[in-house]
């Protein structure tokens, strides 16, 4: 028997025209009318037995019959000077039987309404009940929830963990709309299975309240680590300079501007092959020096590099009469004053660590395990790993995070076909560093790696979440690709834009909600639900650090005070003064 049997005498009205998706419903009951309300479901006669065409009113009109067109009105009558018409867009089909299973719920038409089908509204017991239908259908027996569905409380909204992570995400939402609550609620049901692997890239500490056996927190060395000695097992992440790519290094040393800047980026090229083959040689890695190539992770000494450059820039060679000015004499100059500039620059601490830190061969090994592993891999420390990197410097901050992306990636990448286990990366404020349009080589490196993930991650168990308050500013080519979308409140009309841009055409008019959603509350659509509408999220049990101000009850407090003379200490230091 079905959940939804209704009487004809229930209807509130009846299917005047179809147009694939969309359906025009003429309502003569004023008070059914009147009961209506835009963005609620509604059930619909099938022409197929047990089934029933489930959708969401889209728009409510009521026109002059003089003005109605004759496709909409079959009929006109005295008693009738008005039509009423209720737009609908059809979501998908509820199944009385589906084999064993009873009432089945899918995101598919395999028909649609006939002309003169009864519509009913679907509310009170029967919404509830078909809510429930909706809650039960996951992806396994670990439910991922995100809260309960705006149209019934009482009913939780679940997602499919495999498609979320699998086909990309896309969470966004204008300042204090609940972004990164919602965050915080995915990662912490993520960090309480058993072998969870994420990655989160926090821009701003924010998610330093993450807590529990799940969790794992590092942070990107700042100033105050260089002189410290501090590595992996005290939480502080270096990212040396040999991690980079060929492409990563140029654009980082290398003043495209300079007349000879091709040349100076052949020869560091040159000068950083024979460093790895000198280190390599040193410590007896014959296997591994019989196929590097520059862009391998292989340490090396920027010291020697520097030395070959100075030679070189210096070089003097035998001519007819006398010396004369090698091939290179004088032209690496701007080359070699850019390096000795960073390297000793004490905000990049973390790409030149002192030495012992992460110049060991065997140093790539650990960090991979605690950034991949998962909890198996280090004894219980967590899955969820976020890394904090408040302290890396802004102008070289796509260089930074792309690297750490483009290191899983190859990971993945050259694991064992049936070896790999699958990573999620959070991409936080993801308009910083996967920007649209790219105004230094930074980006352009970040840029490519992130495209190429988005593209090709899911082949190799490489997973996108990409959170931002400005869509608009986020690649395109990476928006594209992520095939669920979580979408908070916003307010500018370019963002509201791009994501109007990843809606189906069938629900093209969800868009129109996006600036009226209230704080919490998300539009979530994609193929991780079965049920596309608005969802409450859940609070989640550690909320991120990044709580709204209150302006006006902090100045009315007369305790009220800043920790000016700490905040300006930090800022010389260039480290947090506790």
């Amino acid at each position: 028997m079905s959940m939804l049997d209704f009487a004809d005498a229930e209807a509130l009205g009846r299917v005047q025209s179809v147009d694939t998706a969309t359906v025009i419903v003429r309502v003569d009951d004023v008070d059914a009318l009147r009961a209506l309300q835009v963005n609620r479901l509604v059930a619909l006669q099938s022409s197929l037995a047990g089934h029933k065409l489930i959708g969401v009113i889209h728009k409510i009109t009521r026109t002059a019959l003089e003005e109605a067109k004759v496709a909409d009105v079959e009929r006109a009558d005295e008693a009738h000077p008005e039509v009423n018409l209720v737009r609908i867009t059809l979501i998908g089909t509820l199944l009385d039987r589906d084999g064993t299973r009873a009432n089945v719920f899918r995101r598919t038409l395999e028909t649609v309404p006939e002309i003169d089908a009864c519509c009913f509204a679907l509310e009170g017991e029967r919404l509830t009940r078909f809510m429930g239908v909706i809650s039960e259908v996951t992806g396994g027996a670990q439910r991922l929830s995100l809260g309960a569905y705006t149209l019934d409380p009482n009913a939780q909204a679940f997602v499919n963990g495999n498609r979320l992570f699998q086909r990309h995400a896309l969470v966004v939402g204008s300042t204090g709309s609940g972004k990164s609550w919602t965050t915080a609620r995915l990662l912490e049901q993520v960090a309480e299975l058993e072998s969870a692997n994420a990655i989160v890239f926090d821009m701003h500490g924010e998610y330093a309240s993450m807590a529990g056996d799940g969790f794992v927190h590092l942070r990107v060395a700042g100033p105050g680590d260089i002189d410290a000695d501090k590595g992996l097992t005290d939480g502080v992440l270096h990212l040396p300079y040999w991690l980079m790519s060929y492409e990563a290094l140029v654009s980082m040393f290398v003043d495209r501007s300079d007349q000879n800047a091709p040349n100076q980026a052949m020869v560091m090229s040159r000068a950083i092959v024979d460093a790895k083959t000198s280190f390599l040689t040193a410590g007896g890695h014959t296997d591994v020096l019989a196929n590097f190539t520059i862009d391998s992770p292989v340490p090396f000494a920027m010291a020697s590099v520097l030395a070959e450059l100075d030679r070189l820039n210096t070089e003097m060679v035998p001519g007819v009469r006398t010396e004369k000015q090698g091939d290179f004499h004088g032209k690496l100059s701007r080359l070699i004053q850019r390096l000795e500039g960073k390297r000793t620059d004490r905000r990049l601490g973390f790409l030149f660590p002192a030495a012992g830190v992460a110049d060991g061969y065997e140093w790539l090994d650990e960090a991979v395990t605690l950034l991949l592993g998962g909890r198996a891999a280090k004894g219980g420390r967590g899955g969820v790993k976020v890394i904090d990197f408040s302290e890396v410097p802004s102008d070289i901050l796509p260089l930074i995070v792309g690297m750490v992306a483009r290191m899983v990636f190859h990971v993945q990448q050259w694991s064992p076909q049936g070896a790999r286990h699958p990573v999620a990366l959070f991409c936080d404020e993801a308009h910083l560093y996967i920007p649209q349009d790219a105004t230094s080589g930074a980006a352009e490196n970040a840029i490519a790696t992130f495209e190429r993930i988005a593209k090709e991650g899911r082949k190799y168990g490489v997973g996108l979440v990409v959170i931002s308050q400005r869509p608009a500013e986020v690649n395109r080519t990476v928006v594209s690709q992520c095939n669920n979308l979580i979408a908070m409140r916003l307010t500018n009309g370019d963002d509201q834009t791009v994501v109007r841009r990843l809606l189906p055409d069938s629900l093209g008019g969800f868009g129109d909600l996006l600036p009226v959603l209230d704080t919490g509350e998300a539009l979530v659509v994609g193929d991780a639900i079965l049920l596309p509408t608005r969802i409450r999220i859940a609070k989640p049990t550690n909320e991120p650090l990044s709580g709204t101000i209150e302006f006006w009850d902090r100045w009315a407090d007369p305790r009220a005070a800043a920790a000016l003379d700490k905040a300006v200490e930090s800022w010389r230091r260039q480290t947090l003064v506790k």
